[in-house]
């Protein structure tokens, strides 16, 4: 073998160590702007005090640069969604298996935002066909792609996440059904339970909702774009024991309304959620997303809690009734009163010096 062929070689054998090492560096698409910092202060939304109970979408355009959280509970939730996974697997999370290349891709939609929006707590390198993600907050490293299957990747994703993520799909009557679901904070039912549902059968138990909005969701949900995300935000009051943990708080598969007879304000819980709507762009199926947020009745500000009052009266006896009112209503209605006469008060007092 001659000089120039030996050097050829080396060439060579020096390209393919170099496109090894390029491929196995940590990188991250620069698709969307990168920012650190965590979402403590992306608040829900307020309740608005409607004076007639309506089902309503009140859809708006999705704040994509906080589509996921990170905010001061991560590690406590994070802690319950471990313990969920480990011991309750099966009731909140299933997967279709139709719904895996949906579930692939949303997995890496999840991985490519955080990593750009927390790049201080999410590390990505991709070698070969396979990926890799590390979280520093938690420790732990997950891979996927490739022949990597073991995990499945909704799972890696609401490891990662704060939020529940489902995967939407349409079946063969053209309507979207429950493909795949990670939905570790259910108010009322197990994903178990509903696994290939349609989203008229998921909601048969709403009040109004078939007469009022069905439509207009399926409309929406057909319109959904790559470039057009959106979010819209909802509110449950439920009630649990004094000394209920976390863990109890969060996971709700069977009730909102826990034993306690004489619940004080701090035992009557506002759960708000965020649900973000995206359409994702290889696959074109829906991932949905929860985000969820709990206040207690005595740390509302004292504009949502006259807003929750008056819409806690507007409400027809069915709708209180599906809402569990008659159980911790009375004691939510009362402390609204007692907060907001003190203030109710001043206003009247203000006004009458105004007109003096």
């Amino acid at each position: 073998m001659n000089i120039l062929s030996c050097f050829g070689l080396l060439l060579l054998f020096l390209s393919f160590i170099a496109v090894r090492f390029w491929k196995c560096l940590p990188w991250v698409k620069p698709k969307h702007h990168s920012q650190d910092g965590g979402c403590d202060d992306l608040k829900p939304q307020p309740i608005k005090g409607r004076e007639r109970y309506r089902v309503m979408m009140d859809i708006r355009k999705l704040d994509t640069q906080n589509w996921l959280t990170i905010d001061k509970n991560y590690m406590a939730e994070h802690q319950v969604r471990s313990q969920l996974l480990q011991h309750e697997k099966q009731k909140v999370l299933q997967c279709l298996p139709e719904s895996y290349e949906a579930c692939l891709e949303a997995l890496e939609e999840v991985v490519e935002f955080l990593c750009q929006r927390f790049p201080d707590r999410f590390v990505y390198k991709k070698c070969g066909d396979e990926s890799t993600i590390h979280n520093k907050m938690t420790g732990e490293t997950f891979s996927f792609g490739g022949q990597n299957n073991e995990v499945d990747p909704l799972e890696i994703a609401v490891r990662l996440t704060m939020e529940d993520l489902s995967i939407l799909m349409k079946n063969a009557d053209d309507e979207y059904y429950l493909a795949a679901s990670a939905s570790l904070f259910p108010v009322g039912w197990v994903v178990q339970d509903r696994i290939g549902w349609t989203i008229s059968q998921l909601h048969n138990p709403v009040p109004l909702w078939h007469q009022q909005v069905a439509t207009s969701v399926s409309k929406f949900l057909n319109r959904l774009t790559p470039s057009s995300p959106m979010e819209r935000s909802n509110y449950f009051v439920e009630m649990k024991r004094p000394d209920e943990d976390l863990f109890e708080t969060l996971y709700r598969p069977t009730t909102l309304l826990e034993d306690n007879p004489n619940p004080s304000p701090e035992d009557i819980v506002i759960r708000r959620e965020r649900q973000t709507f995206r359409r994702l762009p290889r696959t074109g199926t829906l991932v949905f997303g929860v985000k969820t947020f709990l206040t207690t009745l005595d740390e509302l500000p004292m504009e949502e809690l006259q807003n929750l009052a008056k819409e806690v009266k507007s409400w027809p006896d069915y709708v209180g009734e599906y809402k569990g009112r008659e159980v911790w209503g009375a004691k939510a209605l009362e402390f609204c009163e007692k907060r907001t006469q003190p203030e109710t008060k001043e206003k009247e007092r203000e006004a009458e010096m105004m007109e003096v």
